[in-house]
């Protein structure tokens, strides 16, 4: 079966995103040995067996339904991380922002949760009735870039919740991605870190070859890192 067009690149963006993460990982090491020191036994303590202290662990902690990691990965996976804390942390500020008026004219924090809390099936079939009232919203959106072909000087890309997703379960479904395309002359550089986003949600099955290559779309006013 042959596929062409957009459905090829989402996909090869999707397989170079699962690949990254994992390719990443750090291969298992053996833990060295620490030296300690003789030390005389006490009266009574001869036929004791005797154990070494093994260094703590140093983990750092990952958002809900993940597993800590150990300190000392590759530091591009450490940086994804703490990325997606930031992430967090920055829709948190953002409903503050929003409830408190100091953002106008926009309606609400679209999270992926949100989105993609219905099983996908095919096309618009299943989409809940909440998630379709949100086409022609004006939100802001946090997640990661997932460029479809250029680095640069983007027009459309996708935006992912976590480029963790591929080495702690699996890439997104459709449902789970949001193709972000630049309003006018806008464009965008590719970034790593978190993203923030302000534009107009669509709720619409693109349809590419016969196949649907997505249902979310963002058109972006604006594309800023979050800090």
């Amino acid at each position: 079966m042959m596929i062409h067009g957009t459905k090829m690149n989402h996909l090869l963006a999707l397989i170079t995103l699962a690949s990254a993460c994992c390719l990443s990982l750090p291969a298992q090491k053996e833990k060295p040995k620490t030296d300690v020191p003789k030390v005389e036994a006490k009266k009574g303590e001869a036929d004791q067996p005797k154990t070494e202290e093994q260094p703590k662990e140093t983990v750092v902690k990952l958002p809900k339904n993940q597993e800590p990691m150990p300190i000392g990965a590759d530091p591009e996976d450490l940086r994804a991380i703490r990325g997606e804390l930031q992430m967090i942390e920055a829709e948190r500020r953002l409903r503050d922002m929003i409830k408190s008026g100091r953002i106008k004219n926009v309606d609400q924090i679209l999270s992926f949760e949100e989105l993609s809390s219905w099983p996908y099936e095919d096309g618009l079939k299943g989409v809940p009735s909440g998630v379709k009232k949100l086409d022609g919203s004006k939100v802001i959106m946090t997640g990661f870039m997932l460029p479809i072909d250029e680095m640069e000087n983007i027009k459309e890309f996708l935006l992912v919740q976590s480029l963790w997703s591929c080495c702690y379960g699996q890439p997104p479904d459709i449902n789970g991605i949001v193709r972000v395309v630049m309003k006018g002359k806008a464009r965008a550089d590719y970034q790593f870190d978190p993203i923030k986003i302000i534009g107009t949600f669509r709720v619409e099955a693109a349809v590419e070859d016969g196949y649907c290559v997505d249902i979310y779309q963002l058109h972006a006013e604006s594309v800023e890192v979050i800090k």
